[in-house]
């Protein structure tokens, strides 16, 4: 994969407004209203281009959440849509219910109604989260003549599925596994066949892609943003104080407890023997699920005078980060994490948190090096007295080097993981889109 993939157009957005008629941007989100992801990976992101002025800028920007009746009338799903709102005033948000038991095309005419009163008479692009935001907005096409359809394919779910039933690719699947990694894969290539642009997430993504028979020229790699830069020296500061880790050497975790987070067989083992290594090294680990992170510490032979585990707002993440002094981002070398990059990269990064990486997992551990944002260690497959030299060198590099580290990774960040990074090649992709026509159609 060629560095040009891992860099965005660095052409400036022009800031003369954009007095055309253009087009309407509709970014779909199938059931997937409550998920913490949605505000910034998908509200924050059409933020910025509908802030943003310029070349092919669309207006207006709607935020449309497709949900069953049942849940589209709950008032978790409506509460949810209220935040999301105050988060981003120039995006117009609307919640699409749908009848579950009709076929997507049998709940056309409806969800078409509601946006049609948003968009008015202008065609439109619908940039569509996952494979099934997809097939609605095939669905939808036919009712909107003009509009384009963008597929935003943020991983590989059929590949995902037989991973986390222990399965590292169809080959080794049983039959079940098989039979659902065949379905999904269906289901993604009508998506893809219908689609004019498709964005993803990392060049092992688009790679991926182009092997099930999608033409590079079609495919655009946005990775996983952040809306702004959250590190600040004061902030850091006030976050070490309050976690009372002013003298600590501060590991920081973030994520899910899940098998391709690789907690016990990575996380783990390699901070115990940091901790072996520096007497002061402590594991800040913010999760869905504390306890049960202590539990698996305790297994591991980390004392909980190491370990601080705990579930905060998403809102205060940035916060608890900047506390840290580094951030662990390891990932066994299996088929599937060669596409990973994942979304909690650019939260690092912009709370100023140099990364450790493990080797050959996507290209990620390249970028941090290339950048000096971090460091690259080997400790999958490797011996006891190994992985204690790797976790040395990693205590004495961020001894030595953490504040030009830190620096580095705020740059890293500002370089490639703010949303304005994305502006002209995303709406490229938009135009694209527009222009595109589906050959069965």
């Amino acid at each position: 994969m060629s560095q040009e993939r891992f860099s965005p157009d660095s052409q400036a957005v022009s800031e003369a407004p954009n007095k055309s008629d253009g087009y309407a941007l509709v970014h779909l989100v199938a059931q997937e209203t409550l998920t913490n992801l949605i505000a910034s990976q998908v509200v924050d992101h059409m933020a910025v281009q509908s802030s943003t002025n310029g070349r092919d800028r669309p207006v207006p920007v709607v935020v449309g959440f497709l949900e069953p009746v049942r849940h589209a009338i709950g008032s978790g799903v409506r509460t949810r849509v209220r935040e999301l709102r105050l988060r981003a005033p120039g995006v117009q948000m609307a919640v699409l219910p749908y009848i579950s038991r009709l076929s997507r095309e049998a709940n056309a005419p409806l969800v078409a109604r509601a946006l049609r009163r948003m968009v008015g008479q202008r065609r439109v692009v619908f940039h569509c989260r996952t494979e099934i935001a997809a097939e609605w907005a095939i669905a939808l096409r036919s009712r909107f003549p003009g509009s384009g359809i963008v597929a935003d394919i943020r991983g590989a779910l059929a590949e995902e599925i037989l991973y986390a039933r222990g399965f590292d690719g169809p080959a080794t699947a049983d039959p079940r596994g098989l039979r659902e990694y065949h379905e999904h894969l269906s289901r993604l290539h009508g998506a893809l066949a219908g689609t004019g642009r498709v964005i993803s997430v990392s060049p092992g993504m688009l790679n991926w892609l182009e092997g099930l028979g999608v033409d590079r020229r079609r495919l655009l790699y946005v990775p996983c943003c952040v809306a702004a830069l959250t590190y600040a020296p004061a902030r850091r500061a006030a976050a070490r104080a309050k976690l009372g880790l002013q003298d600590r050497l501060v590991f920081a975790y973030l994520g899910t407890i899940t098998r391709y987070q690789h907690i016990e067989d990575g996380v783990l083992p390699f901070f115990r023997a940091a901790k072996s290594a520096c007497e002061n090294a402590h594991l800040l680990c913010l999760t869905n699920e504390p306890d049960r992170m202590l539990q698996l510490a305790d297994a591991a032979g980390v004392p909980r005078t190491a370990i601080t585990a705990m579930s905060v707002p998403q809102g205060q993440v940035a916060d608890y980060l900047s506390a840290s002094d580094c951030g662990l981002l390891l990932r066994a070398p299996a088929p599937i994490n060669r596409l990973w990059q994942p979304t909690k990269l650019g939260e690092y990064l912009a709370a100023g948190v140099p990364m450790i990486v493990s080797r050959g997992v996507g290209r990620v551990d390249e970028l941090v090096e290339e950048f000096g944002a971090g460091i690259a260690i080997d400790c999958f497959g490797v011996s006891a007295d190994s992985l204690a030299a790797e976790a040395s060198r990693v205590c004495i590099a961020l001894a030595e080097q953490g504040p030009a580290m830190r620096e580095r990774a705020v740059a890293l960040c500002t370089d490639q993981f703010l949303w304005s990074s994305y502006v002209a090649p995303v709406r490229e992709a938009y135009l694209g889109a527009l222009s595109w026509r589906d050959p069965v159609q």
